[in-house]
């Protein structure tokens, strides 16, 4: 018998149709089938994610459903009860190349065990915007500097939208911290886990040619929330981590353009005044991304609007001081 190299992992929250697509992908992967197995954890479905998986695929994967509880959580369930040499995390919005897992599988190998992160080119398919625009040249840029990278991959760089690890790896990190999400908080506990495995001295990989495009479709006003949770996340990130401080939005605050410093200053300070400024601008760049609207003002005003709302965000978790005390707040 074959042993399990890969439990592939995706925590969804109403992504049905993306999802579907993504398992389609997987099935059809270079590597033999009964060399891995594919886990979709529905993280508060109410769109029938569950239902439609196992009518469309059956005993091809397993769904599991559970209330809404973050995307660390739904990783952490997703990994429970395997006995696969590595785990593959992928998000739901990922669109695979049919040699992913092999790439990964390669990638492992040659580390001998580590995180292994793939390259993350947006979707030419995405609905085109600004956004989608902006994002795709992040996407770029990342790529071309951890393929030039002549150290240590950085901590920050580690995000799960395509990430592989050694099961017994994730057992002694203990997984993904799931406090890292609520009402009021979002993301950064990819970013977290790499802290800790950086810190543990476990070794940090990029695999470029280990690629799964994202489809980028989140509306800005969407955007705009996890932005705003996101300073909280980063606030909790530093309060667990103070060594992290330097290299997160808190504590790059002052060397951000200067439009972005003053927004991001003004909001943390004064949220209620500029909270219906920002408000009206996070309007105008919903309405022009969902008209596909693009053009470098329109990137200008969105990178303006961003750090804007990261302050109110920072205002919203009491955690304003890392920002304010300079003259220009």
């Amino acid at each position: 018998m074959r042993s399990l190299e890969f439990r592939v992992v995706v925590p969804s929250h109403e992504r049905r149709d993306l999802v579907a697509r993504l398992v389609r992908g997987l099935l059809d992967q270079t590597v033999p089938r009964e060399s891995y197995e594919i886990v979709v954890v529905c993280d508060g479905c109410t769109d029938g994610t569950g239902a439609a998986l196992r009518e469309r695929f059956g005993e091809s994967l397993t769904v599991l459903e559970q209330l809404r509880q973050g995307p660390a959580a739904a990783r952490n369930r997703g990994a429970e009860g395997t006995d696969a040499a590595s785990i593959l995390f992928l998000d739901d919005d990922m669109r695979p190349a049919r040699d992913l897992l092999e790439r990964h599988r390669d990638a492992q190998r040659r580390l001998q065990g580590g995180l292994v992160l793939g390259a993350l080119p947006v979707d030419p398919e995405s609905p085109r915007s600004f956004l989608t625009e902006g994002l795709a040249r992040w996407a770029d840029r990342r790529d071309a500097r951890l393929r030039s990278a002549e150290g240590p991959v950085r901590f920050d760089d580690v995000l799960t939208g395509n990430l592989s690890i050694p099961r017994t790896m994730l057992l002694r990190l203990g997984g993904f911290d799931p406090s890292f999400f609520g009402t009021d908080m979002f993301g950064d506990e990819d970013l977290e886990l790499g802290w800790r495995a950086a810190e543990a001295g476990l070794p940090i990989a990029y695999a470029a040619e280990a690629v799964a495009w994202q489809t980028f479709d989140k509306s800005f006003r969407a955007l705009a929330g996890d932005i705003r949770r996101g300073a909280a996340a980063d606030a909790r990130f530093v309060a667990k981590h103070p060594g992290a401080l330097p290299h997160l939005t808190l504590g790059r605050a002052s060397a951000l353009p200067a439009w972005e410093r003053r927004a991001l200053r003004c909001a943390a300070s004064r949220p209620r005044i500029s909270a219906p400024m920002v408000g009206a601008l996070t309007a105008a760049l919903h309405l022009a991304a969902r008209w596909g609207a693009t053009g470098v003002r329109l990137e200008q005003a969105h990178a303006v609007a961003r750090a804007a709302i990261y302050g109110l965000g920072l205002s919203d978790a009491g955690a304003a001081s890392f920002v304010v005390p300079e003259s220009t707040a």
